[in-house]
């Protein structure tokens, strides 16, 4: 997965894409793109941070007994901070 987010996205997008695909993951779905258009869909839904926006796309892909919004973004964030350090 390391090779494909090095392509042209930031650190914080990157990881915001990886934590958007192991969501759908483990709902059953299998995004094809890797999580790329679940990011950009998350993004749109991050008007008021990205925690109600990972709300707010479980809610709209059906996700249950999921992490709260406010955890799946403390992970992006440490993702993309590992990202930028290891760069």
């Amino acid at each position: 997965m390391d090779l494909y987010l090095v392509a042209s996205v930031s650190p914080r997008d990157a990881a915001i894409e990886a934590i958007a695909y192991e969501l759908a993951r483990r709902n059953g779905d299998a995004p094809i793109d890797r999580g790329a258009a679940l990011r950009l869909r998350l993004l749109e839904l991050s008007e008021d941070g990205l925690a109600r926006g990972f709300e707010e796309l479980m809610r709209e892909r059906g996700y249950r007994n999921e992490e709260s919004g406010d955890e799946l973004a403390s992970r992006a964030s440490e993702l993309a901070m590992m990202r930028l350090e290891a760069a």
